[in-house]
């Protein structure tokens, strides 16, 4: 099962006891399914697995999640997604200049890849799995890289930056060495301080030498 660190945020409220007793079933298959996803792949998951890491039969998960696997897979990944682009807002919001709103916006990322189930379901490139996330893949990305190009129009109209590549270019490369340095921070956590200077590093370059 996955840790109180790796466990997604799920609050119960004022519910009835059947009501909690649904959610806490739904969260033991969800921590599961993090745990067998992260230790095989999407290829290598089965419902069959995931349904005795959580102790649950086969017909009590499909009853949760009727598409399965795919189901438990799309479900996680929003439920990162979700929790990325919280912590996004709030770092992004409280920053100020180019370079530290960069650094605002893939601290999280890093953060969340270093967790050890999460960052390895997270950072999960398995070619398989596209059917599965199609309605969700790419949404935190997207976000994110409209503020940094908001960001980059930004720096350029007040003369930080030069003008040139169009913001939502630098934007997408920027977004993309952010989501290479997750999948080296999930093989290696105690990288993240040195991939979130390099990433520092890259947005610095873009600035003019005498305003960064």
């Amino acid at each position: 099962m996955t840790s109180s660190q790796d466990a997604p945020r799920e609050g119960t409220g004022r519910l009835s006891l059947r009501e909690q007793n649904r959610l806490r079933t739904r969260r033991v298959l969800l921590d599961a399914a993090l745990q067998v996803f992260a230790e095989r792949g999407f290829g290598g998951a089965t419902v069959e697995a995931i349904a005795a890491e959580a102790g649950a039969s086969k017909v009590t998960l499909y009853a949760y999640f009727p598409a399965g696997r795919d189901d438990l897979f799309r479900t996680l990944y929003e439920e990162v997604n979700e929790e990325l682009l919280d912590r996004v807002a709030a770092s992004h919001g409280q920053a100020s200049g180019f370079v530290d709103k960069v650094a605002a916006l893939a601290r999280p990322l890093l953060e969340i890849g270093a967790r050890p189930l999460v960052g390895r379901f997270y950072s999960n490139s398995d070619p398989s799995v596209e059917p599965a996330l199609a309605p969700v893949r790419g949404h935190a990305s997207r976000v994110v890289a409209k503020l940094i190009a908001e960001d980059v129009a930004e720096a350029r109209a007040a003369g930080v930056m030069a003008a040139g590549v169009e913001p939502a270019t630098l934007a997408a490369l920027l977004v993309g060495a952010s989501r290479a340095a997750l999948v080296e921070v999930a093989e290696d956590p105690g990288r993240s301080e040195e991939l979130l200077a390099g990433i520092v590093a890259l947005a610095t370059g873009l600035v003019r030498p005498d305003r960064s």
